[in-house]
């Protein structure tokens, strides 16, 4: 444990002396202790007010925890050789300290608890499984079923479960079938602190439970184990407080790691550490233990020296209450001199703060969370800066200019109309003016005067142009489009909700207006080819940019029934946004039946008959 540990766990004790007292009566508040503890115990940072403020990223994250500092020997060892970590915790708020510490170490990382979502959960499992990820952060409740992570070798648990098979189970998400390499488990515990004994009752509890139940099979008579005997809870806390009560410093000298963990070749662990003869493996089945030091036994209770410290701890208490009623300074300057190590100056009385104070801490606080979250919106915008001038410079090399309607448009768009358009119910008097267009026909020609026409297509992010249908129509007319679709794919120009506008190259259709082609990239083809549906989202985005570049060059906007026969085809909802985003906002909207009697190879004109307006 670190300075600061140490200081905060002797805090703790010294604040709640009073709850040992009566343990029947006071179980919850110990309980409480408990759980501050283990707190301490993993990161003094975990409590309010600790970390420094304002906050920035630095060695002081590490230097404050003696886990975090064998942490970083850890994971730079793993890392040089190419292994994969699975990293555990109980607690969200030391997953959120991990997170911190990865991005300081450059480390890349997934993370998974129990408020992330289910898409957001499936592919942080599919980027660790399918890309070289290094490190996935994960509470042992969320992160411990279902879950298949065997692409990981390694698993770390940075704090133990009082119930063993909640880590068992975390294990398992590594160590199961299709785990071809072998799996080094290690787990985190502070020495002479409350985790020996969690870790000593979990242990316990497994062998009892390997007791009970052999080759599936319920044995009874089962003797219980002494190491297994009930501790009261208090007794649990005072557990190694003479080594932390004392004037020696906790160190931590350089470690051979390839020693402790053995030996690893090209990502896969080798040899086991500490290669034990077979005398010595029988005799550590029968007696030894993780608490077995020196030859004696530390595991059955707190030791006497622990004991005594304790009541040293109480003694000093009552000293320092007495003295503090009867206004003596004294002995409380000197308070130190009892217990060694345990005052860093003179004892104060508690100040109680007053209402203004107390709003004075929640402002000072809130400002230096809203700083932090700006600090890290800059960064965040910096990188994105720094990613967009990287791309530019790209396109520049290439004589690359894209034809993507910028995105800033749509949000003008929006502020001009001064309305939140996502709750636009339609109940206009005048039906017509915001009435679509039916006909039957090609849209690939459309049936327009001598405005401009608008053609809209939907494609994927993928920049394969596909074949058949409205994509052999289109290049049957003009080889453009493929063309331009194609290399803003190969630029990586496509984004969902991005639209490619650019005028087609002939007069095939008529004389008199331009035609258009608008691509909306409002699908996903994945890795493995798999397209997906149209986005609904993305949708209504590439038409928010149509309905703006429509109005402004005063053309009229031509469609087919977008999404027909796809997965998960919803014209109503399709048409739905068509209505508000185009003709609701005075844009001239058709939208084409193709005629399935009529030969695809004919791009004749239609008739005027046609234009009559059918029933979907």
């Amino acid at each position: 444990m670190s300075a600061l540990q140490k200081k905060y766990y002797k805090a703790i004790l010294m604040k709640d002396l009073d709850a040992f007292e009566n343990e029947m009566a006071k179980k919850v508040k110990l309980q409480n202790i408990l759980s501050q503890l283990r707190k301490c115990v993993g990161h003094p940072y975990l409590f309010d007010g600790v970390e420094p403020e304002p906050f920035e990223i630095g060695d002081h994250l590490i230097e404050a925890s003696g886990k975090l500092h064998l942490l970083d020997k850890l994971l730079s060892f793993l890392y040089a050789r190419d292994h994969r970590v699975l990293l555990f915790s109980q607690m969200t708020h030391m997953l959120d300290i991990l997170q911190d510490y990865m991005d300081y170490r450059g480390y890349s990382y997934e993370r998974l608890d129990g408020s992330i979502r289910g898409e957001e959960r499936h592919l942080a499992i599919k980027n660790f499984g399918q890309q070289p990820i290094f490190v996935f952060l994960l509470s042992t409740k969320a992160g411990g079923v279902g879950m298949n992570l065997t692409a990981a070798d390694t698993v770390i648990f940075v704090d133990s479960d009082f119930n063993p098979q909640n880590d068992l189970q975390a294990i398992a998400r590594a160590h199961r079938i299709g785990q071809k390499k072998s799996v080094k488990i290690l787990r985190l515990i502070g020495r002479d602190t409350v985790e020996e004994i969690i870790y000593r009752r979990a242990a316990s509890k497994l062998r009892l439970t390997n007791a009970i139940v052999e080759g599936g099979h319920l044995t009874l008579g089962v003797q219980k184990s002494p190491a297994a005997s009930d501790m009261q809870l208090s007794e649990i806390l005072k557990f190694g407080l003479d080594k932390l009560l004392s004037s020696e410093g906790s160190t931590m000298e350089d470690i051979d790691l390839e020693y402790v963990l053995g030996e690893s070749k090209d990502g896969t662990w080798t040899a086991d550490a500490f290669p034990a003869s077979e005398d010595e493996s029988q005799e550590e089945e029968t007696e030894s233990h993780m608490y077995l030091y020196e030859g004696k036994d530390y595991s059955k209770e707190p030791s006497k020296e622990d004991k005594k410290s304790f009541e040293q701890l109480v003694d000093l208490q009552k000293t320092l209450l007495d003295e503090i009623s009867q206004e003596g300074r004294a002995l409380r300057n000197k308070g130190s001199t009892l217990v060694p190590g345990l005052l860093e100056g003179p004892t104060k009385r508690k100040h109680i703060l007053s209402q203004e104070e107390l709003e004075e801490r929640r402002k000072k606080r809130q400002e230096a969370a809203a700083k932090r979250a700006r600090l890290i919106e800059e960064k965040k915008k910096e990188k994105e800066e720094a990613k967009h001038k990287k791309k530019m410079a790209w396109w520049e090399s290439n004589n690359y200019q894209s034809s993507c309607l910028p995105s800033e448009e749509s949000e003008t768009d929006e502020v001009e109309e001064g309305n939140d358009e996502s709750d636009i119910e339609f109940s206009y008097e005048d039906q017509d003016s915001i009435s679509i267009n039916y006909v039957s026909g090609d849209v690939t020609h459309p049936q327009a005067g001598a405005e401009d026409a608008i053609i809209v297509h939907c494609i994927d992010d993928s920049g394969r142009w596909g074949r058949g249908g409205l994509f052999t129509a289109l290049e049957v007319r003009s080889a453009k489009p493929r063309k331009i679709y194609e290399l803003a794919g190969k630029m990586k120009d496509l984004s969902l909700g991005g639209v490619l506008l650019f005028p087609i190259d002939d007069k095939e259709s008529r004389n008199k207006g331009q035609d258009l082609l608008a691509l909306i990239v409002a699908q996903h083809r994945d890795r493995s080819n798999a397209l997906s549906g149209i986005k609904m989202a993305a949708l209504e985005e590439g038409l928010k940019k149509i309905s703006l570049a429509a109005r402004k060059k005063k053309a009229s906007v031509h469609l087919p029934r977008i999404g027909h026969a796809t997965k998960g085809f919803n014209w109503y909802g399709t048409e739905r946004l068509i209505r508000k985003h185009l003709a609701a906002k005075g844009v001239s909207t058709y939208v084409y039946y193709f005629p399935r009697n009529k030969p695809l190879s004919t791009y004749s004109q239609p008739s005027a008959s046609s234009t009559k307006p059918i029933v979907p």
